[in-house]
């Protein structure tokens, strides 16, 4: 029997899809305060939320006889016609939030000199009050009334993260905002709202990680900070994207700017991130999610573009991995910041100052010798530097196939006797589907059965007694990845089979060649696979070690 809903049943429906957890009431009430052109946004929990949750502003507050309408179903000042959809400047809009919070918990709120008290939807008490600036709202036994939801949230740990997560997100993006968290009485995340970024990205992060972060140049409308390829963590946590200055998920903008640290980043590390796309209203919909998590784009390639080129503009910037043994006192926070779950450094040991050039070195190193199984030690302007000689080797190499798929075709060498290579089916099909493309880098073959391929001709940097490997993983780089960033992990899967071997010894030509090379190369930081090629230890710290500074 279809029937009507009971107003309770229903509030409960709606009120489970906008409040899932503590972390979404913190949400809403937070971009409740930004609508209303709050400068400082004071976050109290207890409890892991489930206590109590206490959120204050300076904004403009609820007229008083308004009050308890604002806690009404679909009662907003944010929009009035079906036009207003198409142009949404705010961050709410539903007239949602405040009734699915008082839906499933007791709500006090406090507003232009009066009171109002909701327990499960239903006002119980109103009154006069203080005559204070902005709104407070103190939500209590959150899902009391609904005890099956609480058999649903997560450890209190778990929970404390994600509303921590919530208010870092928003002081990030909202430099210009003070906002204070305070976990059962203990200060979890403030910051200083005087619209530095950098300084709310040291509040949430740490002062360390914050040194690592480059601002973005480019397109005015994309703005936000990113780290330097040396800066990275194990998760992509660290990414903090919004649109308009609201903290969103999504897919292809996280792939655009991983895209962007390809062949800067090892496999299984992320960067740090803060990025604000600031766009038309009438560009995006951000009505097509519950919970506004998500967003879409009209023209999503073009904002795909523009992404793209304000990170690439900021990694030309990246400075070289730089050594500087810790100080006594630094010793326990480094090794704390590099443990964290949070973030780690990938020199653990190393702190980097900044350096006035575009990514690499404009003067050739000395060659002063090769040290280990496969490092060279040189002179620089700036110090002695250590060289991965097959990590540099490999960048070169790497940045030469590059060109040659951009039209520069390079020399390849024929085999006196082609090599027959047995490949799995899904292969075929790769080599297939992109024989062009490594012809131009000089690797061609032929069909040679169902299952097998004959190496016809290598590039020139390729010995050819490592061509049957260096195909095979190349074509699987191939069919396990798509678009440009198939072709450029086959071109990288080429550079490491071709390079010189850790461990290979090279005569001082050799090195200076070498050298010389990965001096003028682009992204010359990192091998195409993400690790360093060099470490720099500068004078000033041999000057100091040595004590020839007095």
């Amino acid at each position: 029997m279809i029937q009507l809903l009971a107003a309770e049943v229903a509030d409960a429906i709606a009120a489970g899809e906008v409040i899932e957890r503590p972390a979404s009431v913190v949400k809403e009430l937070i971009e409740n305060a930004l609508d209303a052109g709050a400068h400082r946004i004071n976050v109290d929990v207890r409890g892991a939320g489930k206590t109590s949750i206490r959120v204050s502003d300076d904004g403009a507050g609820i007229p008083a006889g308004e009050l308890a309408i604002a806690f009404v179903r679909h009662t907003t000042s944010k929009l009035t016609s079906l036009a207003d959809l198409a142009v949404i400047q705010s961050f709410g809009f539903r007239g949602e939030a405040l009734a699915s919070i008082a839906a499933v918990a007791e709500v006090d709120c406090s507003s232009g000199g009066a009171t109002v008290r909701i327990r499960a939807g239903e006002v119980v008490e109103q009154g006069g009050g203080p005559l204070l600036p902005g709104v407070v709202i103190e939500v209590r036994d959150l899902f009391a009334n609904v005890p099956a939801r609480l058999k649903f949230l997560k450890s209190d740990a778990t929970e404390v993260a994600a509303i921590k997560d919530v208010v870092a997100g928003f002081a990030l993006l909202h430099p210009h905002v003070r906002f204070h968290l305070t976990i059962d009485s203990r200060a979890a995340v403030s910051t200083a709202g005087d619209g530095d970024r950098r300084r709310a990205i040291g509040a949430v992060y740490g002062t360390p990680v914050a040194a690592e972060m480059l601002e973005l140049v480019g397109p005015p409308f994309v703005t936000g900070m990113v780290s330097q390829p040396r800066l990275s963590r194990g998760s992509r946590d660290g990414m903090v994207l919004a649109v308009n200055g609201r903290p969103i998920s999504a897919r292809s903008l996280v792939y655009a700017l991983e895209e962007c640290y390809q062949g800067r980043l090892e496999r299984g590390r992320h960067p740090v991130a803060v990025l604000d796309i600031a766009i038309d209203p009438e560009l995006v919909d951000v009505n097509v999610h519950p919970a506004k998590k998500e967003v879409r784009f009209r023209d999503e390639g073009a904002v795909f573009g523009a992404l793209q080129r304000a990170v690439r503009a900021a990694l030309d910037g990246s400075d070289p991995f730089r050594y500087r043994p810790a100080e006594t006192g630094e010793i326990a926070a480094v090794g704390t910041f590099a443990s964290s779950p949070l973030l780690a450094v990938q020199e653990a040991a190393a702190t980097l100052a900044p350096a006035p050039t575009n990514g690499h070195a404009a003067t050739v190193l000395r060659p002063i010798g090769q040290v280990g199984p496969g490092y060279l030690v040189a002179e620089g302007p700036h110090g002695l530097v250590l060289v991965d000689q097959h990590a540099a080797h490999e960048r070169v190499l790497y940045n030469r196939l590059l060109a040659r798929l951009r039209g520069d075709r390079g020399a390849s060498q024929p085999l006196l006797i082609p090599q027959a290579v047995d490949v799995d089916p899904a292969l075929i099909a790769a080599a297939a589907n992109h024989r062009e493309e490594l012809a131009s880098m000089g690797l061609e073959y032929e069909e040679f059965g169902p299952r097998s391929l004959r190496i016809t001709a290598v590039p020139a940097e390729l010995p050819s007694g490592r061509a049957t490997a260096a195909i095979q993983e190349t074509l699987a780089a191939l069919a396990e990845n798509r678009g440009d960033d198939a072709i450029h992990k086959a071109a990288a899967a080429i550079a490491c089979h071709s390079a010189v071997k850790f461990g290979d010894v090279l005569d001082v030509s050799e090195q200076r060649h070498l050298l010389a090379d990965l001096e003028t190369a682009e992204e010359s930081i990192t091998c195409p696979h993400g690790r360093p090629t060099r470490l720099l230890v500068e004078w000033q710290e041999l000057t100091r070690h040595f004590r020839r500074n007095y």
